[in-house]
């Protein structure tokens, strides 16, 4: 009758790695944005080397259950599913999204809009809050701030926002005409459809769910110094790569050690030395690719800029 329990088991981890565990935990919930699940905290321990034998996810999930530390898990409030199936990227400077939100409101009834723009490849991100909904604005984000972070990709999609204008001689927004300008492949699909923007999209749901759903801010200059730690901590601090692919966890860490093969906006560029004196982008234009993504509806055409345009039926994938 005597038990068959063995008197050591070896994937138990003592006392000391145990605190640990929950030690981590601390730290990553006294921080702004911190993720602090499993993962969360088993990258953390294993990029500062505290424990020499890192624990497993299990095991974490074991120790915050034991100690009451566990939160209960929150479905999705968006589907990412797309109707198309998307190309897989895992390389930083190929394909990046861009998605305005606009017209949301702090609690001293400021208006502001936010324009979150990532890299899929690299999952890193360049996110800014802006009173000004132009594409000045954005383009100016795009050339001085994710660019020189995240390098000029090879194709750059976004809806109709940023795409075409009405007038006749001069139908590409500004938008367009700086990625042609920098042979960025423009693609332009319809908002919350086909999938070719979700990326920027759960960029935007994320920092909605550090930031503005977890404080309250008082003027936009305080929202937009703390998207900043948002920033620093979504490209330097989130484990979300898979290391047998990149060799790291880590966004900006990934792109630094790829850096050199990489397309750079020059030093010193400013958009403003190619405005003429009406503020119109003069740029040279000789070639370049837009690729617009649409639903063909059932008379055969394709709707842009709030015109029906014939699709020849041999060409429609589908109606």
């Amino acid at each position: 009758d005597r038990s068959r329990r063995p008197h050591v088991i070896g994937n138990r981890l003592d006392e000391a790695a145990v605190a640990e565990v929950l030690a981590v935990r601390d730290l990553l919930e006294a921080d702004r944005f911190a993720s602090v699940g499993p993962e969360a905290i088993a990258a953390e321990i294993e990029r500062r080397g505290i424990v020499g034998r890192d624990p497993s996810l299990s095991s974490i999930k074991r120790i915050l259950t034991s100690s009451g530390r566990s939160r209960p898990y929150r479905r999705r409030r968006r589907s990412s599913r797309s109707l198309l199936g998307l190309p897989e990227v895992t390389t930083p400077g190929v394909w990046q999204q861009a998605d305005w939100v606009q017209d949301r409101m702090l609690s001293g009834g400021i208006r502001f809009s936010s324009l979150q723009i990532s890299d899929v490849g690299s999952h890193m991100i360049s996110s800014a809050q802006h009173q000004a909904r132009t594409l000045m604005v954005a383009v100016r984000q795009l050339t001085e701030q994710a660019w020189p972070a995240m390098s000029i990709p090879l194709a750059l999609s976004t809806d109709n926002a940023f795409s075409k204008t009405t007038h006749r001689d001069n139908p590409w927004t500004m938008w367009i005409r700086v990625l042609l300008m920098f042979g960025v492949e423009a693609i332009v699909s319809p908002p919350n459809s086909l999938g070719f923007t979700n990326h920027a999209e759960a960029v935007n749901w994320l920092w909605q769910d550090r930031t503005i759903n977890r404080h309250r801010y008082g003027d936009l200059d305080d929202l937009v110094a703390d998207t900043a730690g948002f920033e620093h901590w979504a490209n330097q601090r989130r484990a979300i790569l898979d290391p047998r692919i990149c060799g790291t966890r880590y966004p900006a860490e990934y792109l630094d050690r790829l850096a050199a093969t990489l397309r750079w906006v020059p030093p010193g560029f400013d958009i403003g030395d190619y405005l003429d004196h009406t503020g119109t982008l003069r740029i040279p234009l000789t070639k370049g690719r837009v690729t617009f993504l649409r639903h063909v509806s059932k008379d055969h055409t394709i709707n842009i800029a709030h015109t029906n345009w014939p699709v020849p039926v041999n060409l429609a994938i589908g109606v």
